[in-house]
Formats: structure tokens, sequence, C-alpha cells
């Protein structure tokens, strides 16, 4: 029996793992294509359709799962209102990263939004009273002098843009820390839709006040933005199967292959290659990534006798 169950553990790693990497490609992916068509359009038109269009993969889980009947019954109102939030967060979020893939070199967009989980700590100490010891404040200590030299704010090089990926890891960490307040009990298609759907509200809002232009240059265009959609939309639902599958600490450095990916898709798309820019803060922010998902497992692990950690 052990090793049945030692054999289906690996089998629930390797799936998760497979299917963290697989959101991963579709979110740089479908950022290659804002990044292609950006400049053509307004960052309100492409949060709307790319928030529209997020409803395919979704309205096929829903199928998948058969919970379409219940998306709409025992409904709290603190639920509607951690839905609400959640959406507006995950909209500025798309915001803000639409600004920094169109106007940044593309793996230097990327590689700063992975600073979210020095502010997901930061974020927890207010929301979520957790206690924050020497070993994750040294990864916040060192994921910032690793941002600080990404961006090199003294430099002929700094690009004011780059920091709407910062903006984008703090609107991801609200995102994350609001979902520790919703209500078990609530499926995970129950949570996206709600979610999608006040970000596409939010979006919609936004977009008829400040551009209200909804002309779409060529069919090519239309095919790309629904594209993005689908992308982002699966993306959603596939890290989120992944954190089901297995434990946060296990999983989480794996979407650090999300550097690799965007240098390389950087490259092969924008022949981009800025290797001055990223390095060696990018080595510093992977660090203290990996040191706070180290003390998260540290953390999780029973603890015999009187042995603790600090």
């Amino acid at each position: 029996m052990k090793i049945v169950s030692e054999k289906t553990d690996l089998k629930k790693t390797f799936l998760a793992i497979f299917t963290m990497l697989l959101g991963v490609v579709c979110v740089d992916l479908y950022l290659v294509v804002i990044r292609l068509i950006g400049t053509d359009y307004s960052v309100f038109k492409l949060a709307v359709f790319r928030n529209f269009f997020a409803i395919i993969p979704l309205l096929i889980l829903l199928l998948f799962t058969q919970e379409y009947s219940s998306l709409f019954k025992k409904v709290s109102n603190k639920f509607i209102v951690l839905s609400c939030l959640r959406g507006l967060s995950f909209l500025a979020m798309n915001l803000f990263i639409f600004i920094s893939v169109i106007n940044v070199e593309f793996a230097t967009a990327m590689t700063l939004t992975f600073s979210s989980p020095f502010f997901i700590v930061i974020l927890s100490i207010f929301f979520l009273n957790d206690k924050v010891g020497i070993y994750r404040w040294s990864a916040i200590i060192v994921g910032f002098i690793g941002v600080v030299l990404i961006l090199k704010p003294n430099s002929d090089i700094f690009n004011f843009y780059s920091i709407f990926s910062i903006f984008t890891a703090v609107a991801w960490a609200f995102s994350v820390i609001i979902l520790k307040f919703i209500p078990k009990g609530y499926s995970t298609s129950k949570i996206q839709f709600y979610t999608l759907l006040f970000n596409v509200i939010g979006a919609l809002i936004l977009f008829i006040i400040l551009s209200s232009d909804f002309n779409i240059n060529s069919t090519r265009d239309l095919m790309l933005m629904i594209l993005t959609g689908i992308l982002g939309g699966s993306a959603a639902i596939l890290f989120v199967y992944a954190y089901r599958l297995i434990s946060v600490s296990k999983l989480a450095s794996f979407e650090y292959f999300g550097i690799p990916s965007s240098f390389l898709l950087g490259w092969l798309f924008f022949n981009e290659a800025p290797w001055s820019q990223l390095f060696p803060g990018v080595l510093l922010i992977v660090s203290a990534g990996f040191i706070i998902i180290w003390r998260d497992a540290q953390k999780n692990k029973p603890v015999k006798g009187n042995k603790k950690f600090y």
C-alpha cells in the first residue's frame, strides 16, 4: 500500500509540475501577442477583449465539471464583495503588465513581476497578522536589491515603464491575500467565474469612459485578441489546478521557469537579449523567492519534540 501511495504522489507531482509549466508558457505567449498588437490599441481595449474571451476556457471547465447549474446558488454578500475586489485586482494587474510589456524589453518586464512573493509576505503582515522572521525579512531585502539592480534608476537604460511590472506584482499579491478571506466551500470554478465577471465589468467601464473606440483594424487582430483571452483564461485555470494537486511549497519554485521562457520568447519574437539589464538582479530575485519557498516548506513540516525553526 505504501508503494502504491508513493507512486500516486509522484504521479500527482509530475502532473502538477507539467500543468504549472504549461500555465507559465500560456502567460508568456499571450503577453507576446499583447506586445505584438499593443501599440495599435489602448490597454483598456486589450483588457476588455482579454478578459471577455477568457470566459471560453472557463465555460469549457464548467461544462466538464457540470457546475454551471450551481453558479448562482449559495452566494453570500461577503463572497460577492471579495470576488469584486479580486476581479479589480486582476484588472489592475492586466493593465499594468500590458503597459510594461508594450514599452519595456519583454524579459525585463516579465522578470520584475517575480517580485510578487515579497509583496505577498509584506501584505500578509498587515492583513493576515502573519509573523515574519529573519529568513523572510532577509528574502525581502535581497529581492528588493535585485529589483533595484534591474531597474537601475540612476542609469541611462532606466525605463519608467518598468515600474508597472512592480505594480503588477503588487496587484497579484493583493489578489492572493483576498483569496485567503474567501470562505471555504466555494469551488474553483465559482471563484474564477465571479472574479472574471467583475474583471470584465471593470474593464468595460474604464474602456467606455476613457476610450470607447470599438474599432478593430483587421480580422487578424481580432483573432489575436481572442487568443489572448483563451491563453490567459487557460493559464488561470492551469495554475489553480496545479496548486490543488500538491502543496504550494513544492510547486512555487517552478513558476521561475517563466524567466528563461520569457527571455527565449523575447529573443525569438523581438530580437531582445537584455543580459546587462537582468543580471545580476535576476539572480537575487530568484534567490529571494527560493528563500521564501524554503521557509514555508520548513514551517509546514511536522516538528518533533521541542525543535523550533527560526
